[in-house]
Parts: C-alpha cells; structure tokens; sequence
C-alpha cells in the first residue's frame, strides 16, 4: 500500500492588494505605479508621506501611520538600515503597534509576504 503525504502551499493574494513589484536606488514600484518620494503602502492604498529622512522623523510623520490601524510598521530606511531615535519607536510600541526597521529591499519583501498571509502591515518607505 502506497501512502502519500504532502501539502502543497500557495501565496493567495486579494488581486487588488498593493503589492511591492520593483525597488532600488531610483524608487519603489507598487504594481505599475513608480514613487519617488516617501509614501506610506497598505494591502489596500499607497498614500504620500511627508516623512524625508530617519533624522527628520517625527511622531507626527509616525502618527499617519499608526491611523491607518495596523499591529506592525515596516519602516523602510532607504538603500541603508538606519535606526530612528528610540523615542520614536516607544511611540509606536506605546500604542501597540509594532515597528520593525529595515532596509527598503528587506522591508518591501517581508511587506509583500505579510499581505500575502493577511495581515494588518503597513510599509512606511522614507525616499528623500
């Protein structure tokens, strides 16, 4: 008697989910849609960010984020990981949500598996 066992997995994805297709030094891709300034992505919107730069990050660049109710933040530093002042990621941590900093590559590919498995995230990309 022949057994088999196995389970195969697959990445389902809502089609209309905001995905990261293409990063690098010139930008970031979000489908088709090119950004060259700092934006903030959801499984469902990309919207602008005022957020420049991990020197200029304030609790308030920190606050548009966190309105869009999600339990973690992929901050995405740029080419480089650059760590925001610890005061800022209290912010965050105080309310609950969790903060992760990474590089943009790194965050923009942890982001696409995280909506791939459903969850609230939020990829905040500082592009100054």
């Amino acid at each position: 008697m022949r057994y088999r066992i196995g389970m195969k997995f697959a990445q389902e994805t809502s089609p209309t989910a905001k995905l990261v297709t293409r990063y690098g030094a010139d930008g970031l891709w979000i489908g088709n849609e090119h950004h060259t300034a700092s934006v903030i992505v959801t499984p469902t919107t990309v919207t602008p960010w005022a957020a420049r730069s991990v020197a200029d990050l304030t609790t308030e660049d920190l606050d548009a984020v966190l309105a869009m109710g999600v339990e973690l933040i992929l901050l995405a530093t740029g080419l480089e990981q650059q760590f925001p002042a610890p005061a800022l990621m209290y912010h965050a941590m105080a309310r609950r949500v969790g903060i992760e900093v990474m590089n943009l590559g790194g965050a923009a590919r942890t982001y696409n598996v995280l909506v791939g498995d459903g969850r609230p995230v939020a990829l905040a990309v500082l592009l100054g």
